[in-house]
């Protein structure tokens, strides 16, 4: 029995049966009486909402598009995977891009996309808005979910981190083990994930009674070169802060790579803490202590959000968008200090 045979079999219509498989009944004001009939039906004859079958019926092909800033990063390989074994289970296929961190490859990839008989798209930005972004995502004629990292001014479901706290929880992990001169590696000065980071960062300063005098702010990017030029500048600076904050996976490394350069000992003479959970996190020495991200869940919850607008395209609006909260790793990378 497919949707349609059970509105039949309910005498209702399919869009009513449609809108409370996908979780939409109290939006579109269905009775609950009505929803309870049809879930209750539904889970009796094992009827469960089809976004290849609606695709199809659109006369496209069941596959969504996929277009993350760099696959290489553990952080968006891990997501791609859990969205693609989302959707093989529904009959749809993914079709991934790579823009490489590069706002001009992002604009080429999406405006590809966006020409293909998609059903619709996943979009994790590179994070920096520009006109022709705005126009390509205004005018598509298929439904596109915001991930990871936000774009102001782009009125389309998203699914993110709460940045800022996140800031603020990593610096407050510092600053309890008494540091007082903090740095911060920056990805990408333009992404607004790296600004709310550095908000909470300078929240947290505050609320210990710090200005901005305290924290030192460096980078110009993601890839290893940018990574190490940042790095570099922070350690060599006249008053280098005694705890850096690397507000991405990658720049972790560059860190790792300038403090071996400048015989710096991890805690003893630098501690560190890092945006996001890596693999090898837990297998460094020291173990490196973390912010991580609930990926498989926000990549369950974009998925969701685009298979509730396959199979009803108004049921999802930019007011459904999430917003997950980060958990702190805590491990042996950060020491204890005498605070002065």
């Amino acid at each position: 029995m497919n949707i349609s045979e059970l509105a039949r079999h309910l005498g209702v219509a399919v869009s009513t049966v449609s809108r409370v498989l996908s979780g939409n009944a109290e939006k579109y004001r269905i009775s609950e009486q009505t929803a309870q009939r049809v879930r209750a039906a539904a889970e009796e004859h094992q009827v469960v909402p089809d976004p290849l079958g609606a695709g199809l019926r659109r006369g496209r092909p069941g596959m969504i598009g996929l277009l993350v800033p760099d696959i290489t990063n553990p952080f968006f390989s891990t997501m791609a995977r859990a969205i693609e074994l989302r959707f093989r289970d529904t009959g749809i296929a993914v079709q991934l891009c790579d823009s490489a961190e590069d706002t001009e490859t992002e604009l080429l990839l999406l405006t590809r996309l966006l020409s293909r008989r998609l059903d619709g798209l996943i979009l994790a930005p590179v994070g920096e808005v520009s006109d022709g972004l705005k126009e390509a995502i205004s005018s598509a004629a298929m439904p596109i979910i915001l991930l990871d990292r936000l774009l102001p001014g782009i009125d389309a479901p998203s699914v993110s981190l709460n940045n800022r706290e996140a800031g603020k929880l990593a610096a407050s992990h510092l600053l309890r083990a008494g540091h007082r001169r903090l740095g911060c590696l920056r990805g990408d000065p333009g992404a607004v994930s790296d600004r709310e980071r550095i908000e909470g960062v300078e929240e947290a300063l505050r609320e210990n009674g710090l200005g901005s005098d305290h924290l030192l702010i460096a980078g110009e990017g993601y890839t290893r070169e940018e990574s190490i030029a940042g790095a570099e500048w922070l350690l060599s600076a006249p008053d280098r802060p005694g705890a850096l904050i690397s507000l991405s996976g990658q720049g972790v490394l560059g860190i790792l790579e300038v403090s071996r350069r400048l015989d710096l000992t991890i805690p003893a003479d630098l501690s560190l803490l890092a945006f996001d959970e890596q693999p090898w996190s837990a297998l460094m020495q020291p173990p490196l202590t973390t912010i991580a991200q609930p990926i498989e869940k926000m990549a369950e919850k974009a998925s969701a959000l685009l298979s509730s607008c396959l199979a009803d395209p108004e049921s999802i609006t930019a007011g459904d968008s999430a917003v997950f909260e980060a958990t702190l790793c805590e491990r042996e990378s950060v020491a204890r200090v005498a605070s002065s």
